[in-house]
């Protein structure tokens, strides 16, 4: 609940950057009093923002619920940019009939499961990328309601070259590989990753002790991109 209330708070600031009016609820606060206040506020969208679990082994990436096809462009628009950069792969839009805040509010429900907590990139992934998930939530909103999106910092450059297009690859090393801080065997090892996985890659450089490093869409760090094969 705590990094919820943190995301809510970064969405919250973002969107009224780029020129949304946003009422948070209280934390802690029943679900019922969050639909009646959502609907005394005269929300046009009511987002509730979770972070997922299922069984501690997989991290299972952005799951975005709606009442039926009149919320799914929403939906659609969120997922398509916390999707993104969220580690997990298997990411989605699904209706929910069941949930009692897509089922009773007024206003269009967008159920945001950001991604799942219950293994340790995921956790690790959510504590460490709040005001990340806070914005790609923006950018999705933003991108329904056909508002121009407006960054924290439009002079800062981004972090990656835009024009890279993203690539998955498998660990092909009886070893595994290590992930490292930056591209290189110069960079502190942050941990490691089993022969066998697929790993969303979206930039590369050259660096030390091989000739060439991905950095991980998880943003746990970089890998060697030499005991890897491109599957996609």
């Amino acid at each position: 609940m705590a990094q919820c209330d943190k995301i809510a708070e970064a969405t919250a600031k973002a969107l009224k950057r780029c020129g949304f009016e946003v009422k948070v609820g209280k934390s802690g606060d029943t679900m019922q009093n969050r639909c009646v206040e959502s609907d005394k506020y005269g929300a046009d969208i009511h987002m509730p923002i979770h972070t997922n679990a299922y069984n501690g082994k997989v991290t299972g990436g952005t799951r975005v619920f709606c009442l039926n096809s009149n919320g799914k462009k929403a939906a659609d628009a969120v997922l398509k940019n916390l999707g993104a950069i969220s580690p997990g792969t298997a990411d989605s839009v699904t209706y929910q009939t069941g949930l009692y805040e897509i089922n009773v509010p007024k206003a269009l429900s967008v159920y945001v499961e950001c991604e799942f907590h219950d293994t340790k990139t995921g956790s690790d992934w959510i504590r460490a990328n709040t005001g990340k998930i806070a914005e790609s939530i923006c950018k999705g909103i933003c991108a329904y309601f056909g508002v121009s999106y407006k960054s924290s910092d439009s002079g800062k450059k981004e972090d990656t070259d835009t024009s890279f297009k993203r690539y998955i690859v498998r660990i092909t090393s009886s070893n595994g590989v290590n992930i490292r801080k930056g591209p290189g065997t110069n960079y502190e090892i942050t941990g490691a990753i089993p022969k066998g996985g697929a790993y969303t890659i979206v930039e590369e450089k050259s660096g030390a002790g091989a000739k060439k490093w991905g950095k991980l869409k998880s943003g746990a760090g970089w890998i060697s991109l030499d005991y890897t094969e491109k599957i996609k």
